[in-house]
């Protein structure tokens, strides 16, 4: 359970940086990570934690909406793109927390796969930002259907530098 905290940014502060984010991770032109980087929506980023004068945590959630290209065999959202969702909306949170931040690296992300989701769906991606240090961050996620069902979860760390 998370409880909101003093905003010590505001959300436009938040939001501001969490597209400079993602449009650093675009520029980077990754080819198997820039259509969904490029759908990822930031829907809102709120605080969660602070500790002398800085954000320690937030919760940020954005929209996806599969693509065709997107699926497996099966149509529905391939393994590695919920992979690669789960790094990017990783990066873009830590980003928004921890102001500065650049070489932003995932050292471990475990994703645990639950419902499929097919092409044409929008879903909601959930990531919530549990501690971040001056270099370490640890994340949360979930990616959930329009029905509100659960279908991916992961466990990230990311390393940066300030």
């Amino acid at each position: 359970m998370t409880t909101a905290v003093a905003p010590l940014v505001s959300s436009e502060e938040l939001l501001r940086r969490a597209a400079e984010q993602q449009q650093e991770q675009l520029a980077a032109g990754v080819r198997l990570t820039t259509p969904p980087v490029s759908r990822l929506r930031v829907q809102s980023i709120e605080p969660t934690g602070a500790k002398g004068g800085r954000i320690t945590g937030a919760r940020a959630v954005f929209s996806f909406t599969v693509d065709p290209s997107d699926c497996n065999a099966w149509r529905t959202l391939h393994g590695g793109c919920v992979f690669t969702v789960f790094n990017a909306a990783g990066k873009i949170t830590t980003a928004a927390v921890a102001a500065g931040a650049r070489n932003i690296v995932s050292t471990d992300l475990t994703t645990h796969y639950l419902a499929g989701v097919p092409a044409g769906a929008t879903v909601s991606v959930e990531i919530e930002c549990l501690r971040i240090t001056r270099s370490v961050g640890f994340l949360r996620g979930s990616i959930t259907d329009a029905a509100g069902t659960l279908c991916y979860v992961s466990m990230q760390n990311v390393s940066f530098e300030l």
